[in-house]
């Protein structure tokens, strides 16, 4: 058998994938990039000996404790898009759910909705990333999920695009304009 003939239709297939991965990409890059500097300064995500949390920046109540976090209210439809776009845009978190199941898809949407949470409770992106990241990574134990950048990112890209729109106004018009990209790029595989 031919080589070239059996790798034709894979290579099509990949070509059509770029544009897609290549929006991740950007968005990935961006968000990681807000996650590893704050005003100009490294922030927890690269210098991991600090000790400061995510709640002594969040807005406080008058007692001086944190605002509760209140999860975005979302449809089935809604949550099912959400699922959906995270696979598409992370092939890897494909593996993850098939792997997994329900505990999968219990982990992605509490992630997606803690990262909305974070986001409307106040303290800025910056923290909502570290924060949602530092709650991912403990829980990893029984959840398994994948602790990369790239996963993160795509949870939180996809998170602003289906379960908190109304929150993109947070964060820098540049980040907007790439989640928009992404959004853009999901719809027309889907459409």
């Amino acid at each position: 058998m031919y080589i070239g003939a059996v790798t034709g239709s894979a290579l099509r297939e990949r070509r059509a994938q770029r544009p897609l991965a290549w929006i991740c990409a950007s968005v990935a890059a961006v968000l990681f990039g807000l996650a590893c500097t704050v005003g100009g300064q490294p922030s927890l995500a690269a210098t991991p000996t600090t000790t400061t949390t995510h709640r002594e920046h969040a807005a406080t109540t008058t007692n001086g404790k944190p605002e509760p976090l209140t999860a975005p209210k979302t449809t089935f439809a809604q949550d099912t898009k959400f699922f959906t776009d995270v696979t598409e845009a992370d092939p890897a978190l494909v593996t993850y759910e098939q792997k997994h199941k329900n505990v999968a898809l219990q982990a992605l949407l509490t992630d997606g909705s803690a990262f909305c949470a974070l986001l409307k409770r106040g303290g800025g992106i910056d923290q909502a990333l570290i924060a949602e990241a530092q709650g991912a990574r403990s829980m990893e134990s029984q959840t398994s999920l994948p602790l990369s950048v790239t996963t993160f990112n795509t949870i939180e890209s996809v998170a602003l695009l289906t379960l908190c729109p109304s929150e993109q106004k947070l964060v820098p018009a540049s980040v907007r304009a790439k989640i928009r990209n992404l959004g853009d790029a999901l719809a027309n595989r889907a459409g």
